[in-house]
């Protein structure tokens, strides 16, 4: 799915707010945070999860992408158009590639 420079334009960054009858998830920080939260989130689940088993963190960050994304839950419509809709996708990736960023920096 790509996502026309029209649609990326009408994007707004924060809403006024629940109380004012905005939906939180219909703007790009809010949904920003929450994709963040559950990334994080489930990969740490599953890093405890894992760790019986004598795995590292990057095994259970490499099971939480499969879980989060196409294979698995991505396969439900809803959960993709309500959590990961498209135009949020070019949003995640600039996050994304300065977490990468940052993180080269720090091992270099």
């Amino acid at each position: 799915m790509s996502v026309s420079s029209a649609e990326m334009a009408a994007v707004k960054t924060s809403s006024n707010g629940m109380w004012q009858g905005d939906d939180p998830l219909h703007f790009a920080f809010p949904l920003l945070i929450l994709q963040t939260l559950l990334i994080l989130l489930l990969s740490r689940v599953l890093a405890l999860l894992l760790r019986p088993l004598r795995q590292p963190k990057v095994i259970a960050e490499i099971v939480a992408g499969i879980l989060l994304g196409p294979s698995a839950l991505g396969r439900n419509k809803a959960y993709l158009r309500a959590l990961f809709p498209p135009w949020s996708a070019p949003v995640l990736e600039s996050v994304a590639s300065l977490g990468l960023l940052f993180f080269l920096f720090l091992v270099g």
